[in-house]
């Protein structure tokens, strides 16, 4: 067994001792060989070693004529590893045959094995070698096939009858990525049966599975394309199926075949790579298969975990009983305990003797190999070798791990790197390695199995060649997503003012495109940007010729990676991002992963054009950003102190001295969904085994998966195992976590000194006795003990320096003069180690300002707009950045602006034509979904029968318009007053009223709208005058008094209108007057080098998000 730690004893440089069991292993060799069963950390990988050792350094067999196999490269490679330590440390001074070359590797993945006989096959008849296919090549060539599909059914072009697929398979549901992978699963179970689709056709009519026509006759079309379009590509089972029979019938001039053959992870051996190995025992092998039905994780592959009870028949072998390893070596009785309560939960797929198996006792009598102290013991500290957390949130869950991590490994000193979090899903990893890594955890873990375009650095360079070479159209969302990525070096703030100066100069220049179309020609045009000053647009201009040298490039034959390399060499990062790889915290490990996931797109782009030279750049980016399938890229696990993130078949052949399985919540871990609901890819396996299918409860065949997942993660663990689970109103732990907190309380017990069937019986038969009292007080102890386990928060660097920081800084007098020095002392300490935040001239507020001058000098004139006053009022702070840098407008805005545009240009109260002014601009609108844009759609549509409703009461009433969006400028001391009104209106009575849209939600409280500013501004601007010049020039002279002003809400009606007016009475001149003060206010508010903001926040809602700045300390507590 391997640990993430190469240099621990474990590994073995030398034999170590073995135990009877694992000795039978041993002398397996010769003869016919044997099956082997053992329980996770029984010592099977050990046992195979010192097999192979035995056989080549005491038998004198030839290392080639020995093969190891395991089903997975990963795997195979931790094996190779340890052989050649195992064999080259025997073999140092050994004589004869020490030192001696190897042919080739030992060991090797079946797939690898299986490559390296068709490739020596097809040399002998001349041909090129095999090219395996990808998952993510045959998504893309069944994607690109079922589309093609679709389209002809859909316009009843079929050349000839295809695929007759079922009702409830109809077109949606094969565009679905979800059908493609089952379609690859059911595809995948065929070829490693070795059965056709003429069976398949049989099967589906025998069954009653109208499904299996249509996907037998879509097979056999994607395996003729598959032979036109890719010749010699093989999928892997396809592959082995082929060496299967080279080995029943090898050509003339074959490498001789191996004598002795050794099958590690026997359980995870698909059918073909079983097949491949009964055909070498068929040729003289002697075959030694070791495995764990229990903790089986290739089931989605097509691997059956009873398979490996029903090896010895496919051998050929009578009576044959297989070897069963009866000592668990790897932790104490208490995780074998655990390991034995999930196992026997689990169907026993025709084994279990194995699950009897007991640990060796933690009393000294194991050692490391070399004597040393039982490397399994824990401190008392850890709190067992079993811990089950639970936390409000999953936020707060990553947290806690993070907590725990690190409490390991600063206060009891176990390198990170052998520790290691184990999730259900490849989807989780990410988001765990965030956490740690924001924790100050070194992390590490593999992009393999993930998409290529879900790693945002490989998507940012795939989308640059993607957009250059005009596959994708270069819009506004597409040059807003390349400005914003990891390649554009612009942020949001430096995007916002980029799009303000393109749409100055196109309102400077009479025109009115948006902004979207504005940014999109310039990306497509360099020479736009250059009459812009500024930084943001001299890189924007940057991209603008990349792309343009992309597009030159590829039209003049460019391959796919010189088009990568040429976006990388341009984006100008790669020095940036190496130098903070270089260091640590978030910065490096987001930096570390950035640059992994740029070396996995070259190596897919390397392997293209060296394996199909014909690929077009459009195929290669269709097959990278329209899959959903991962390619296993051979990124390299970094080997330093680090805490490895994967999943349970990543963990495969691994062990760590604490193991943490995060996620353990209803729902996820154990997911008792049924798969394969669509094409029945798990059916076809069974029926072509053999294998009963009538009244299987597929349920628990799916839950048996889950736990012998969960059993293959918690068996990782040397020293201790510890689950966690999000535990909130939405959420609670699974009962897997349930059942590891059992376990944790009766290990808590025992450790105690407790009783518990005891006191809890003594309890049942004299109620109310003091035995009752006493298992109550029991039950507490064990409790605080659980409680005792969870980790203690501010082990981070970051949460220390805040914590000091409070201390020294506390203004409420807490803390003691003597913690404000020391807290000073610790601080000088840090901030010399340079630790972000120690050194108080990083501190907010020691740095002297800029500038002490006001925003707005003397008697310089203050320009106010009415429908800013009262954000004046509430904040000066939200309202200054609001000013100098507005918010994103949204979808919201633009269709307010619209709807604004087309009751100033309505002539009369036509719905129709104010609706079809709406829809005239509707394109300039961006929404995320379509969904979004249907919902906005209809309330828009709202607003138009609430502004025809009204013009239309207007007209009746005989309002007449004086003007729409008239402007008006207003002198109040220092303020200078202006904007422009919806509509000035004057009616038969010669009163003249403001009336101002409004598309949000409408203002009630009448105390609120009689004072409401802007509409105070509105009358004041009246009185003084400011709309004299169009009343007179309207009115023709005649005469005309003040009718207030109103706001117009037409989101909702009310009394049966389709609208609803807030109305403001005229003014008095002691009412002016206060809206005049309130300008001078306003003035004074903003006149200053100091803005204010809003009051300082203590307590985080949905309310305070408002607001830009919040007023809080430097140095806050968590909530």
């Amino acid at each position: 067994m391997t640990t993430f730690d190469a240099a621990l004893p474990v590994i073995g440089r030398a034999p170590v001792v073995l135990d009877a069991a694992q000795q039978a292993v041993r002398d397996a060799r010769s003869g016919r060989g044997a099956v082997v069963l053992g329980a996770p950390g029984s010592g099977k990988t050990t046992a195979a070693i010192e097999l192979v050792a035995a056989a080549i350094l005491d038998d004198g067999l030839d290392p080639a004529q020995v093969l190891v196999l395991t089903p997975a490269r990963r795997t195979a490679t931790l094996l190779r590893d340890r052989l050649v330590v195992r064999l080259g440390a025997a073999g140092e001074g050994a004589g004869e045959g020490a030192g001696r070359a190897l042919p080739g590797p030992l060991a090797r993945s079946v797939a690898a094995f299986a490559f390296a006989l068709v490739t020596a096959a097809n040399r002998l008849d001349g041909l090129a070698e095999p090219r395996l296919l990808s998952g993510a090549d045959q998504d893309a060539d069944l994607g690109e096939l079922l589309d093609r599909a679709t389209l002809d059914e859909v316009l009843g072009e079929l050349a000839g009858p295809g695929p007759a697929w079922p009702e409830h398979l109809g077109p949606e549901v094969r565009r679905l990525g979800a059908f493609r992978t089952e379609l690859r699963d059911a595809i995948a179970r065929l070829s490693e049966h070795g059965v056709g689709t003429d069976w398949l056709r049989a099967r589906g009519r025998e069954r009653g599975l109208d499904a299996w026509a249509a996907l037998a006759d879509l097979v056999d079309e994607y395996r003729q394309v598959l032979g036109s379009a890719r010749p010699g590509q093989l999928d892997p089972a396809e592959l082995v199926r082929a060496a299967v029979g080279l080995v029943h019938e090898p050509p003339s001039g074959m490498p001789d075949l191996p004598r002795l053959v050794v099958l590690d992870d026997a359980h995870d051996a698909t059918p073909s790579a079983l097949d491949l190995v009964a055909a070498l025992a068929a040729r003289g092998a002697t075959v030694v298969a070791l495995g764990d039905p229990d903790v089986a994780a290739n089931t989605f592959r097509g691997a059956e975990p009873e398979a490996l009870a029903g090896l010895p028949a496919l051998l050929g072998w009578r009576d044959a009983e297989p070897i069963v390893l009866d000592t668990v070596h790897r932790h104490g009785p208490t995780l074998r305990a655990l390991a034995a309560d999930v196992a026997s939960r689990i169907g026993t797929a025709r084994a279990g003797m194995q699950r009897r198996a007991p640990a060796v006792p933690l009393d000294g009598a194991a050692t490391d190999g070399r004597g040393a102290a039982d490397p399994r013991a824990i401190p008392a500290t850890w709190g067992g070798a079993i811990v089950a957390l639970d936390a409000p949130t999953a936020t707060r869950e990553r947290s806690l791990i993070a907590d725990l991590l690190r409490e390991r490994h600063l206060l009891d000193g176990v390198p990170y790197r052998r520790m290691a979090v184990i999730v259900r899903s490849g989807r989780m990893v990410p988001g765990i390695v965030r956490a740690l890594a924001q924790a100050e955890v070194p992390v590490q873990s593999t992009a393999a199995g993930r998409p290529l375009r879900e790693h945002p650095a490989a998507r940012a360079l795939i989308r640059h060649v993607d957009v250059g070479v005009g596959r994708s159209p270069l819009d506004g969302a597409a040059a807003t997503e390349l400005l914003l990525g990891p390649l554009g070096g612009i942020d949001r703030v430096g995007l916002r003012r980029l799009r303000r100066a393109l749409r100055a100069e196109e309102l400077a220049g009479e025109g009115d495109r948006p902004a979207d179309i504005l940014l999109a020609d310039a990306l497509a045009d360099p020479a736009r940007l250059a009459t812009i000053d500024h930084r943001t647009a001299r890189r924007a201009a940057r991209l603008a010729r990349t792309l343009q040298a992309i597009g030159e490039r590829h039209a003049a034959g460019a391959t796919v990676d010189e088009l990568l390399w040429l976006a990388w060499s341009e984006s100008h990062v790669a020095e940036v991002w190496q130098r903070e790889a270089a260091g640590f915290g978030v910065a490096a490990a987001e930096a570390n992963r950035a640059l992994d996931a740029v070396v996995a797109v070259f190596t897919a782009a390397a392997t293209i054009v060296d394996t199909v030279p014909d690929a077009t750049v459009e195929s290669f980016l269709a097959r990278v950003l329209d899959s959903d399938v991962g390619d296993d890229l051979l990124a390299p696990v970094r080997s330093d102190d680090a805490v490895l993130v994967a999943t349970p078949a990543a963990v495969t052949g691994l062990e760590a001295d604490i193991v943490v399985i995060a996620g353990l919540t209803e729902g996820v871990w154990p997911n008792t969904r049924v798969r394969g609901t669509l094409l029945g890819a798990p059916l076809i396996s069974r029926l072509a085994r053999g294998l009963p299918v009538d009244d299987l409860d597929e349920r628990r065949l799916v839950l048996d998966d889950e736990l012998r997942m969960f059993l293959l993660a918690a068996t990782r663990a040397r020293r201790q195992l510890v689950v966690t689970a999000t535990a909130g109103d939405d959420e609670q732990p699974s009962a897997l976590h349930a059942l590891v907190r059992e376990h944790a309380h009766r290990d808590a017990a025992a450790r105690l000194g407790i009783d518990l069937d005891a006191l809890a019986a003594d309890a049942v038969a004299t109620p109310g006795s003091d035995r009752e009292q006493e298992r109550v007080r029991a039950e507490a102890q064990i409790e605080a003990a659980l409680q005792a386990a969870r980790p203690v928060r501010a082990r981070s660097l970051r949460r220390l320096v805040g914590r000091l920081r409070r201390e020294l800084v506390d203004a409420g007098g807490v803390a003691r003069e003597s913690d404000r020095v020391e807290a000073a002392r610790a601080l000088a300490r840090l901030a010399v180690e340079r630790v972000p935040g120690a050194n108080p001239e990083q501190w907010w507020g020691m740095l002297a300002p800029s500038t002490e001058a006001p925003l707005f000098d003397g008697d310089e004139v203050v320009s106010i707009s009415p429908s800013k006053l009262e954000a004046i009022e509430t904040s000066p702070l939200d309202w200054f950045l609001d000013t100098i840098a507005p918010r994103e407008a949204g979808p919201q805005t633009g269709i307010g602006t619209i709807v604004h545009a087309a009751m100033q240009h309505a002539v009369d109260p036509d719905l129709d034509a104010i609706w079809a002014e709406i829809e005239s601009r509707w394109s300039e609108l961006v929404f995320d979904a379509p969904w979004l844009a249907e919902q906005q759609r209809r309330l828009a549509r709202r607003y138009a029968v609430g502004v025809a409703a009204y013009l239309r009461d207007a007209e009746q009433e005989g309002r007449g318009l004086v003007g729409a969006e008239q402007r008006f400028e207003l002198i109040v001391d220092r303020a200078r007053v202006s904007g422009s009104v919806d509509r000035l209106e004057v009616d038969g009575d010669g009163a003249v009223r403001v009336v101002d849209l409004k598309t949000g939600k409408p203002l009630t409280k009448q105390s609120d709208i009689d004072t409401h500013p802007q509409l105070s501004a509105y009358q004041l601007a009246y009185a003084e005058g400011a709309f004299d010049e169009v009343l007179d020039r309207v009115l023709d002279g005649l005469p005309h008094r003040p009718g207030g002003a109103r706001l117009l809400y037409v989101r909702e009606g009310v009394r049966g209108s389709d609208y609803r007016e807030a109305a403001q009475a005229p003014l008095d001149e002691e009412q002016r007057e206060a809206v005049r003060e309130r300008l001078r206010q306003a003035v004074a508010a903003v006149a200053v080098a100091r803005l204010t903001g809003v009051r300082t926040v203590d307590r985080f809602d949905f309310a305070a998000v408002a607001h830009r700045i919040h007023r809080i300390g430097p140095v806050t507590g968590e909530s």
